[in-house]
Parts: structure tokens; sequence; C-alpha cells
């Protein structure tokens, strides 16, 4: 065979290749993975670094400003009395502040203000002034007013910041300022002043400047209420930096480390907590930004896998031409050697090889089965001749069972017959190779339940519904509850394992093989008693006595009840009717053969009752009404369900049939009235007699099916006959009165007059005017 040609060799060679990619995606993989955790891992490390960087200076500021504002308050220039007394004492004020502030540069301008109720006067590094002056003209806060500024100094009992924002400095520029309050002096319980720094934003950028400079992100100064102290945004919008700064406050206790996402997109939280007061620094990266730098390197790391695949494809095909090589000499053996070629083409040297092994394995299989098939059914064909008494002797017997592997060697028989109930739905759920194999599976389990009192032997009856099994029972397990534990087993086991229940019914123990005969019959009468008890249950028929004549009383009543609902199509009554009947027999526990009599005498009555009144049984009524005559009902109550569906659909025939019937009588009864009208003689019993029905009936029958008696009915009719004789013609009234059927003038005017209201004259004279 051609290399070239094989498909066994590209198998080799696309199985290698597949090796060499599952390889390299497991090692890129932990490579690639290995890589971006260190690169994402020396983002953090860095922005932590800065970050602890920027925090250490903001806080030294802090502190410096604290010391600054005790000194402050020890310098006797600065007291309340000393700046106040006159215009001196202010100008000293003022060159001190000045002094201070020449050594801070982190500080723009620094004001003192005292507590004292005749002091109007603010000090600051810049000038004296009046608050409202400062607060208006100097620095002009946009969101802080001279008097709640006020109202913060009198209360202000620790250090506090405002966050940065916007001040109008000198009317003329606009600056962002983060002020620092500081109470002079520090710590005091009742403080007389307070300290303002004033700080230009800008120098905290340049603080901060080291914690963004290689990634996007957000910075924030978090004071103790969580206000924002100082934010900065690199390659964001300040707009998504409010919304996670929300987010950020929403977190109950901040970890060092964190994540959040906002938009889709994931975010690093990195936090560092002031050593000296109840501040956080909060720097907020996108978490894919050091993607950047993996891919710069992705190219290079491409690079390199796609040549070490190159190089794997060439020493997966080194390898899979070494391993082709024997397997082509075997192929070549093979095909030189067979006697014939039925795989002659193949492209695949395994398939080759395996197809002509399987072959030789198919033909010996084949004749294993064969032996086995045969085997089996000559084991059931002996089983079946034994159980229905056809082997009479011994001899014949002994013979016989040589040839079928049956080995009866124990001392006591007994036969055991199994029935799979509602055999018709296992019917429809099962394929007829699925229902063989639940068979031979039952049959098995029962024949390997049996080994531990004995041996068992199953064979399948030529009805398809039951299983007959001969039980050779050891010494000392003669006992009826021996083979009752067997059958709760077998019943057990496929409850569970198959969601099957099946019936069973044990026959006599005997100690000679010549009556195992008798207790196959006595174990199929046991099976019978389903009928009657229904299904799933164990029958032993040593535990069914039989039972005198004359002990149950035969339901006459009740079948009665059930010919009397059909004949008048009462649907309400004929179910529990039927219900009833059936209900009898289980209620008075009557022999087997007493119930299939009174269920035989049910269907008997009630075809009679079908004939009698010759209703016309259609194409499905009939196929049901078969059913009625196969004895294949498992249990009575099946049989009771088909009786109520049959009886239900007579009575709707029968009812359908008599409401045509009373259509028919009432359409006659119209038409004579209205022939006959004027006949004086017509009355409720003529009418009857015509029609064969008792004069009660017909006004009754009459009224029921037109709201109206049938006398009043013929009055009404004479009524408008009479009336339009009034208006149409200028006949006496003693002739009209004979024309419509009257007799009597006075019962006639009466009856006129009631109806119209007015005499007969007095509606002609009207009519005709």
């Amino acid at each position: 065979m051609n290399m070239i040609r094989s498909q066994r060799f590209y198998s080799f060679l696309f199985s290698y290749i597949v090796l060499v990619v599952v390889l390299l995606v497991a090692v890129s993989s932990v490579v690639h993975q290995n890589f971006f955790d260190t690169l994402r891992k020396e983002v953090e490390h860095t922005t932590v670094g800065a970050l602890g960087q920027f925090r250490d200076a903001v806080d030294l500021r802090m502190n410096e400003m604290n010391r600054l504002a005790s000194q402050l308050s020890y310098n006797p220039v600065l007291t309340p009395y000393m700046a106040s007394d006159g215009g001196y004492g202010s100008l000293q004020a003022v060159s001190e502040l000045k002094q201070y502030l020449s050594t801070n540069l982190f500080i723009e301008d620094v004001v003192l203000s005292f507590n004292a109720p005749g002091n109007k006067q603010l000090y600051a590094a810049s000038g004296t002034y009046k608050p409202d002056l400062f607060f208006d003209s100097i620095y002009h806060y946009r969101n802080w007013s001279h008097s709640e500024f006020m109202q913060t100094a009198v209360t202000l009992s620790a250090p506090l910041m405002r966050g940065s924002e916007p001040v109008l400095f000198n009317r003329l520029e606009e600056r962002r300022y983060a002020t620092y309050m500081v109470p002079i002096p520090l710590n005091a319980e009742v403080p007389y002043g307070v300290a303002l720094f004033l700080i230009r934003e800008r120098v905290l950028t340049d603080l901060a400047q080291g914690v963004l400079t290689e990634s996007n992100g957000f910075l924030f100064i978090l004071n103790e209420r969580n206000e924002t102290v100082f934010s900065q945004s690199q390659g964001e919008s300040p707009e998504s930096g409010i919304r996670l700064l929300e987010q950020i406050n929403d977190i109950p206790s901040r970890s060092p480390f964190s994540e959040l996402s906002m938009d889709g997109r994931k975010y690093s939280v990195l936090t560092h907590s002031s050593s000296n007061r109840q501040w956080s620094y909060v720097a907020v990266l996108p978490t894919d930004q050091w993607m950047q730098k993996v891919n710069e390197k992705r190219g290079i790391f491409t690079m390199t896998i796609a040549a070490v695949f190159l190089i794997g494809v060439a020493i997966a095909f080194g390898f899979s031409v070494k391993h082709y090589r024997p397997l082509k000499r075997l192929a070549g053996i093979v095909s030189s050697e067979a006697r014939s070629e039925p795989l002659v083409g193949s492209s695949d040297e395994i398939d080759y090889i395996s197809r002509a092994v399987g072959l030789m394995a198919s033909e010996k299989q084949s004749l294993q089965h064969q032996l086995r098939s045969q085997g089996r059914t000559l084991r059931e064909q002996v089983l079946l001749t034994l159980l229905k008494g056809k082997l009479s002797t011994k001899a014949e017997m002994s013979d016989i069972m040589q040839f079928s592997n049956i080995q009866l060697d124990k001392p006591h028989y007994a036969v055991m017959i199994v029935l799979i109930d509602d055999y018709n739905r296992f019917r429809q759920d099962n394929s007829e190779k699925m229902q063989e194999v639940l068979t031979y599976s039952l049959m098995k389990v029962v024949e390997e339940l049996a080994l531990e009192s004995g041996a068992g032997y199953g064979a399948e009856l030529m009805d398809g519904r039951s299983i007959a099994f001969l039980v050779n029972l050891n010494e000392g397990f003669d006992d009826a509850d021996v083979l009752r534990e067997l059958a709760v087993k077998a019943k057990a086991f496929f409850r569970q394992y198959f969601r099957l229940t099946v019936t069973v019914g044990i026959g006599g123990i005997y100690d000679d093989l010549t009556s195992v005969p008798q207790s196959f019959v006595e174990a199929s009468h046991a099976a019978r008693y389903r009928f009657v008890k229904g299904g799933d249950q164990v029958f032993l028929f040593a535990e069914i006595g039989p039972r005198p004549s004359g002990e149950y009383v035969y339901p006459v009543d009740r079948i009665d009840r059930i010919v009397k609902a059909i004949k008048q199509g009462n649907m309400i009554q004929v179910e529990p009717a039927v219900r009833e009947a059936f209900g009898h027999i289980v209620e008075t526990d009557v022999s087997l053969e007493a119930a299939e009599c009174i269920c035989f005498d049910i269907v008997n009555n009630m075809m009679k009752t079908l004939i009698e009144l010759e209703i016309e049984i259609d194409d499905d009524l009939g196929e049901t009404m078969q059913q009625l005559f196969v004895p294949r009902f498992e249990t009575i109550e099946e049989l009771e369900r088909l009786v109520v569906s049959i009886c239900r659909n007579v009575c709707r025939y029968v009812e359908a049939k008599k409401e045509s019937k009373n259509i028919e009588l009432l359409e006659n009864i119209k038409v004579y009235v209205a022939q006959q009208y004027s006949d004086q003689t017509i009355d409720l019993e003529s009418i009857a007699n015509r029609f064969g029905v008792s004069p009660s009936y017909a006004t009754r029958f009459f009224k029921d099916h037109t709201g109206c008696p049938l006398m009043k009915y013929i009055d009404s009719i004479r009524m408008d006959q009479a009336k339009k004789l009034l208006k149409t013609t200028d006949l006496l009234l003693k002739d009209i009165m004979n024309e419509v059927g009257y007799v009597d003038s006075t019962n006639f005017i009466r009856k006129f007059k009631k109806v119209e209201g007015i005499t007969p004259i007095q509606y002609r004279n009207i009519a005709k005017n």
C-alpha cells in the first residue's frame, strides 16, 4: 500500500500534530498567564509605592501645618490682645505671619481668626481684613460664605480639611484652593481662634505626579467624612471618576486591593490609609491598562510559538513514518496470506487487518450464538413439555433432560407463574427487541434468586404475557414461605431497576416430578386471581381455599339498574350502577369463578339490552364491543372501565334517538292541530288517541317543548283565524264560530274579550274603520 494514499498514515500524522498543538496551547497559556500576572503586579506595585509616597508627602505637610498652628498659638505677638491692640499690633501680626509663610512653600496664605466678641478682623500674611471683605473680595469661595465660616470657627474642635474648590482671588482670577482649618491652641478644650491654611490645588497635583505617570486612572484623597479633599484624573473623564467614587464610598470596609466594574469595564482599586488621621488615599486604575505592554510583547511571543509549531510538525512527520512502516508490513502479510480478499482497495491498514480478523471472529460468534439459541430453545421446549404433562414416565423425562442441560436433582418441585402487569402498556412503551430483553432479564433474575434454595428454570408461555418457572427445591426448603420470599424479591428487583410490576402465582410443592403439571395448573389458577385482587401481588394456591356455593348474593338489582339506565339513556345513573355492580364483586370477596360468572352476566345483559333497543352499532363501538368477548382483562377494574365507556356511548345514542322521536312527535301534533282545529269535537283525548299516548302525557309533552298547554295552543290558532275572518269578511258571528270550531257563543266571546280586551263585534268595527 502506498503511504501517500494511506488514511492510517495521515491519522498518525494528524494525531501527533494535535499532540503538538495541545502541548503548545497548554505551555503558551501558562506562560501568557504568568506574564500577564507579572505585568499586572508590576503596575500595581509601582502604583502602590507611588501612592504611599504621595500619602507620606501629604501627611508630612499636614503635620507641618499642625505644628505651625501650635507655633502661632505660642507666639505672644499673635495673641488676640496683641493683634487687636491698635494698628501697630495688627502690623506686627501680619509681619509674623509673613515670616511663617516664607519658610513653607506648601501654603499659599495663612489666616488667623479670633473668637473674641469684639474682634472683627482677620489677620493674614497678605494683610488684615474685615471678614466680609475677605470672603467677598480677596478670597471669594463659590460654595463657602462668611457666615458659614464664622459658624464653623466657633464650633471647631479638631483640624478640618475642605476639599479643593474654586475661589475667585481679588475678583480677577479664579483659582482652586484646599482649605485646612486648625483650632488654636490645638487640642484645647476651648480654642480661642482658628488658623486657616490656603493650599493651591496645583501644589497637591505636583505631589501626585508620581502616582499616575504611566497609567490612566483616578487619584482621590478622602477625609474622615468620606468627603473628597483632592481628586485627579488622567486619560479618563471626570464624570467617570464621580461615578466610581460613589461606588467606592458604598464599600463598607476598604481593603488595600479590590475591584469594581462600571459600564462593562473593570477597575482595580488601591487604597492607603493615613498613619495619623482617618484619611484614605485611593487610586483607581483600569484593569486592562497593562494589556498594552502585553500586546507589545505578543508579536515576539506569537512568532516563537509559530516556530516551535513548525518544528513540532516536522518531528510529528518523522514519528508518523516510523510507526507506519511496521503496520504496512503487517498489512502486506495479512493480504498475502488471506485465502480471499473481501477488503481489497481499503486505504486504512488497521481497518483492513481488524475487518479480516473480525470476519473470522464473526464466524465463530455466529456458530456460538446458534448453539446457545438452539440450547435455549430446546430447554424451553423441554420445560413446556414437562409443565403440560406430555412426558408421562420418569424415563422419558430423564432422557430428554440430558440433552437440555436441565438438572432436576433436588427432592421437591413447584411451579411459579409470573405475569407482567399492564401488558398492553408494556408493549406500547418498549420495542419488540426491548420486550425480549426485559422478558429474558426477568427470567434470569428469578433463576438467579432460585439458586439460594435450589435451582430454577424459566420458559415463556405461548400467550407472551407470562413466564413459567419450574423451581427445584433442596431438602428442608419445601415451604411455601420460601417460594413467597423468592417471588417478593423478584418483584422488588423489577420494580426498582426496570419500573415494572409483576403478579406471581405459586402452585403446590410436590416430591414427585410427575406432579409438576398439577403444580402448573395450580399456579395458573392462583395467578388468575389478579383479575379480582389486582396486580403487583403474590398468590399462593394453598391459601386460596374452596368456597361453598350460595356464599354470596348475586347482584340482580344492580344489573337491573344498569339495564334500566341504558334503556332510559340516563348517562348520570348508568356509571354509578356499573361501578356498584362491579364493586359488589370486590366487596363480597367472591371466588374467582363467581367473579368471572358475574362479569359475564353483566356483559351479557348489556348486550341483550342493545339488541332489544335495536341500536345500530358503528365501527368504533363495534370494535370496542368485540373486546368484551376477548378474555384478556388483567383486572376487574380494566373491564369496569371498558363497560362504563360503552354504556356512556350507548346512553348518548339512546338520548339522541329519544330527542329525534320527540321532535318528530311535536311536529306531527302541530300539523294535525293546524288541519283539525275547526273540528268542534277535537280534544286532548282524541289527539292522544291519534298518536298513541295518554292525554296527560300529550299535554305535558307539548308544554315541555313549547311552553304552552296543548288546548291553549288550539285556542290561539282558533282566535287568530277568527280575527282574520272578522277583518276580511262580513260573515255573521255564528258562522265565524262554526268556521273556527266554537259551539258556545258565550264561551267564544268571553275568550275573545280576554285575549283582545274587546268583543268580536267591536274588533270588527275598529279593524274596518
